[in-house]
């Protein structure tokens, strides 16, 4: 008797109280953006001239064009090669899109990169341009 209240108590709490599992352990989805410790440097180049007079715009967590940018900054001389700086980057996917004037054809030139900033560090890279047609 006592063995069967023991099974029925047992039986009952196993249905009214489901096992709690501890939650999974899921790392983190890296949101791109502001507040790590990664800078890209990028430089426009038309061709294989670097454009100086250009503006570079960044978005956050995105590998394609958009209508709005969350931060832009104009180039400026660096170790004499034109380039704009952002700093204080996460890692994540950012899409960076330039528009500028090359003055050896004396033309507007843009385009844009997807890129992806896979550590906190500081990258180099290039951002083709090319004429509007």
């Amino acid at each position: 008797m006592f063995f069967q209240r023991l099974f029925s108590i047992a039986i009952f709490s196993s249905v009214l109280f489901p096992s709690c599992k501890p939650e999974e352990d899921v790392p983190p989805v890296e949101l791109a953006g502001k507040g790590g410790n990664g800078t890209l440097k990028v430089t426009p180049k038309h061709d294989s001239s670097e454009i100086d007079s250009c503006t570079i715009y960044i978005k956050y967590n995105s590998l394609g064009v958009a209508t709005i940018y969350d931060d832009s900054v104009k180039v400026v001389q660096v170790n004499n090669s034109p380039v704009a700086t952002f700093g204080g980057l996460k890692k994540g996917h950012y899409y960076l899109y330039g528009k500028g004037w090359d003055t050896s054809i004396n033309e507007a030139v843009m385009g844009g990169l997807p890129y992806e900033l896979q550590q906190e560090s500081a990258v180099s890279i290039t951002l083709p341009v090319t004429e509007d047609h």
